[in-house]
């Protein structure tokens, strides 16, 4: 997936491959998170960095993402500089575990002319409500991890 020319066609395949795990989930039961993750203070990258250089942090930090996942997990981006990751088969606790490995990669991480960078992140485990609320929750943590510091995962 091309992370920097964000388009509706990415958002809506990560959306329908939400959906089909929500199915699944439907008929087997076995637990299904997400996370949300959002680069802390990415304007400052743009801003003085520029946007080609905002462009390649992007591009770095899904290769971190889907480096730090497992391989029946998917990544997409899903606006700005906001990603979301679909952990198959993974309760909150697992998806907590793999979201926070997630962070902590982005965080050692050196990016191009040494700067570094942090990202925050939410994680909810579906529990049967619609599409829309559980996306929300995901984000609604990800905000409180915003406005408790950055740099974490609740």
């Amino acid at each position: 997936m091309d992370y920097t020319n964000f388009s509706r066609e990415q958002l809506r395949t990560l959306i329908e491959s939400l959906k089909a795990e929500i199915a699944d989930y439907n008929r087997t039961k076995i637990p299904l998170s997400i996370a949300m993750f959002d680069i802390d203070d990415f304007k400052k990258v743009n801003d003085r960095k520029g946007h080609v250089y905002g462009d390649q942090v992007l591009v770095d930090v899904a290769a971190l993402i889907n480096k730090s996942i497992r391989d029946t997990d998917l990544v997409g981006r899903y606006g700005g500089e906001e990603f979301m990751v679909i952990f198959k088969e993974a309760n909150l606790v697992t998806a907590s575990i793999i979201a926070e490995r997630i962070r902590k990669a982005v965080e050692k991480h050196i990016f191009n002319e040494g700067i570094t960078i942090t990202i925050s992140g939410g994680v909810k485990q579906y529990e049967g409500e619609n599409l829309k609320d559980f996306i929300h929750e995901a984000d609604k943590n990800l905000y409180k991890a915003k406005h408790n510091g950055k740099n974490q995962v609740i």
